[in-house]
């Protein structure tokens, strides 16, 4: 009987594709704020003035002195003269002297010598002036400058994914362009002579033959997580070829799909051994995605660094479970993102465990009320069903030992960040687990 075969961590596996990723050297590049979205950025951006600069009205109105209207009350109004007006970006001509009043818009420049605001509403007008009935506080409906950012605040820190309400800060300190990481080039590969690119769904495909799965899905992950696809390439069954195209590879990163086991018609573990390739890690503990491997193509005359690799089984499910889980933490850490951190939820039903192997079962997840995440494992989980990713929107992280009892709390990595309940995954700087 043969030695038992060594299987890496689930968690070991993403740390090591973490370290591949962070390997790379992509050149910060600046771009205009309405571009930016989606980008990553390159170093943390401070203010370099302080926010607001000036001190400003919170409220249409007067601005006074409150030690001028101390002793106003319903009974006994103090009235004062208005002298001028300071609008949004027209302030008042003058300061305002003891015992005088400016009429002041919301947002327009406090004038020197007041230090409150009366609203329009609390003040009786006439031919003498403003009537104040009420002793303001100092301070009242001041905006004071500097109260949202100082000068030298972060605004945004290094590694952040730009989204529209981070251009908001951005733009109001002032920047139309910001430092951003340049996009990670994904070169892909996909093996198998049985698949048929570009055939509809009433196309009779010859025997034994399949529609693309790979070769739609994992461009549009790479695209999905903010990366370039350098080049999809489909691989002939021949193991020249594969070396080929492998060592003519012009992506920051290499993915290939299929070919990574152990029969006559996988040829991509020769090939990359051919061409020098280093091993880190070959098959993990995980069900599906067991024949992965992990690694980088040496550097030489056409390559200036060493190129990581990841190779991902050929069943489409355990290319789309591999890659969620792999190949996006390889493109976070190149980008300088923190790592994703896993949300947390209830199973509705008990979930069979493996032995030795972590399960990444398709599931469904829901937010109860009292906003408890409710965790359904879907079935059709074997690696050639595709069914169940369809009604999916999270891969449930089931750990090997015993099988969970319903009610269990099980790690949820989100498969479509648009769902209001997947939100936070990817917001986080640190990771307990990983």
């Amino acid at each position: 009987m043969s030695p038992p075969q060594h299987l890496t961590p689930l968690d070991d596996a993403i740390a090591l594709a973490r370290r591949l990723g962070a390997g790379l050297d992509l050149p910060p590049e600046d771009v205009a704020l309405p571009d930016a979205v989606g980008r990553t950025t390159a170093a943390d951006v401070a203010a370099i003035h302080a926010l607001p600069g000036f001190a400003s009205s919170a409220m249409d109105g007067f601005a006074v002195r409150a030690a001028d209207l101390a002793d106003a009350t319903a009974d006994a109004p103090v009235t004062l003269p208005v002298d001028a007006e300071s609008r949004a970006g027209v302030p008042a001509d003058r300061a305002l002297s003891a015992g005088r009043a400016i009429r002041i818009a919301t947002g327009a420049v406090i004038p020197d010598g007041a230090d409150a605001i009366v609203p329009y509403e609390d003040v009786a007008e006439s031919d003498a002036g403003a009537g104040f009935s009420a002793a303001p506080r100092a301070g009242a409906f001041v905006r004071a400058a500097g109260t949202d950012l100082a000068a030298g605040g972060a605004i945004v820190e290094a590694g952040t994914r730009i989204e529209p309400h981070h251009l908001a800060p951005l733009s109001g300190a002032g920047f139309t362009h910001v430092s951003v990481r340049r996009r990670p080039r994904v070169s892909v590969f996909l093996t198998g002579d049985e698949v048929v690119r570009g055939a509809g769904p009433d196309a009779e495909l010859p025997p034994g033959a399949v529609h693309d799965v790979n070769g739609v899905v994992v461009p549009a992950l790479v695209r999905s997580w903010g990366c370039e696809v350098a080049e999809a390439v489909a691989l002939p069954d021949d193991r020249a070829a594969t070396v080929a195209a492998i060592a003519a590879a012009t992506g920051d990163l290499v993915v290939v799909c299929g070919g990574m086991s152990m029969g006559p018609h996988d040829h991509v573990r020769p090939a990359l051994e051919a061409l020098g390739a280093r091993q880190d890690l070959f098959r993990i503990a995980l069900q599906p995605g067991k024949p992965t491997w992990l690694g980088a193509l040496p550097a030489g005359p056409d390559r200036p660094a060493d190129v990581p690799v990841i190779g991902l089984p050929g069943n489409p499910a355990s290319v789309f479970v591999t890659a969620v889980l792999l190949v996006r933490a390889a493109l976070d850490a190149a980008l300088g993102r923190p790592p994703a951190l896993p949300l947390r939820g209830r199973l509705t039903a008990p979930a069979a465990a493996l032995r030795n192997r972590t399960a990444a079962r398709r599931a469904c997840v829901q937010v109860y009320p009292e906003g408890t995440l409710a965790v359904s494992v879907l079935d059709g989980q074997a690696s050639h069903l595709l069914g169940s990713l369809g009604r999916a929107n999270a891969l449930a992280i089931v750990p090997a030992g015993e099988d969970q009892p319903a009610g269990a709390v099980v790690d949820v990595v989100p498969l479509d960040a648009a769902d209001g309940w997947a939100h936070a995954w990817g917001s986080v700087h640190d990771h307990p687990r990983r």
